[in-house]
């Protein structure tokens, strides 16, 4: 538990201030002026918590966008810059924020359509590289992370059931996937308007997957199970499914960059919906 301190304005009466107390004043203000500055000027710095940049490729709508996660205790500023040094976001706590301090912050960029903003175009305004991430927090440390961007982005599962697909009732329903081997081709994908996926060497790339993440849901459901690289499935528990309902998945296939990739799924339940229906469900979202 925190404790609140407060602190009370006392009555100052006319009177003439003795030289000593003056002095001891004054003092103490010379010391606590030279502790402040020591403490934002002495150089010491350390790398945050947690600080992250990578790209989020959707394979089944076709957009991409950049996201971004940071932690560390009671900072007040942070600013990112790209590997040329452009200073690419800068946020700051001011007035009672400022001094109340910060921690977390996460944001994703908009994710345009590649029709809007083609991989290559996306890729230029994003350089691979280093990008810095630099903090000051309330006690006067610095934060410094350096983070490795990389543009190596692996292609979506392939995935089951396929859409539409209806489910009997009390039934388990098994979401599986293909290992993850090739990575998306950004030219091949702008010259054809859909992904592309190719060997990683044909780009000199190499490919590791870290994570699969399965999502699951619909107005009742939120499942979000985290799997190793050597995992190919979730069995879905018929305890948590409603019969006659639509759910929507999500397979992510995430690479040790941080760089991850979503294959979108859909299945319904029955006995009363068929695949046709389970269709109208899902284009009427």
């Amino acid at each position: 538990m925190k404790c609140r301190r407060y602190k009370r304005n006392g009555v100052v009466k006319h009177m003439s201030i003795p030289a000593v107390l003056l002095a001891t004043v004054v003092s103490l203000v010379l010391v606590f002026s030279f502790s402040t500055s020591r403490a934002d000027d002495d150089g010491e710095e350390m790398p945050f918590k947690d600080a992250e940049i990578f790209i989020e490729y959707n394979s089944t709508a076709g957009d991409t966008g950049i996201q971004v996660f940071l932690d560390d205790d009671n900072w007040r500023k942070i600013t990112i810059e790209d590997p040329n040094e452009k200073k690419l976001f800068m946020v700051k706590g001011k007035t009672a924020l400022g001094r109340q301090g910060l921690t977390e912050l996460f944001f994703e960029s908009v994710e345009p359509e590649l029709s809007d903003q083609p991989l290559m175009e996306f890729m230029q305004r994003f350089p691979e590289g280093e990008y810095k991430f630099e903090g000051i927090r309330n006690d006067g440390i610095e934060l410094e992370s350096d983070v490795e961007f990389t543009h190596v982005i692996p292609c979506g599962p392939e995935v089951m059931p396929a859409e539409g697909t209806v489910i009997a009732p009390d039934s388990e329903v098994v979401i599986s996937w293909e290992d993850v081997e090739e990575v998306v081709d950004p030219a091949g994908t702008d010259n054809t308007g859909e992904t592309v996926c190719t060997d990683p060497e044909s780009l000199g790339q190499d490919l590791e997957i870290d994570i699969y993440q399965v999502i699951v849901e619909n107005d009742d459901v939120n499942l979000i199970v985290d799997l190793t690289s050597s995992d190919n499935s979730l069995t879905v528990p018929p305890e948590i499914l409603r019969n006659n309902t639509l759910y929507i998945f999500e397979v992510l296939a995430k690479e040790e960059s941080g760089n991850q990739t979503i294959t979108e799924g859909y299945f319904c339940t029955g006995p009363d919906l068929e695949e046709d229906n389970c269709a109208d469900l899902f284009e009427s979202l």
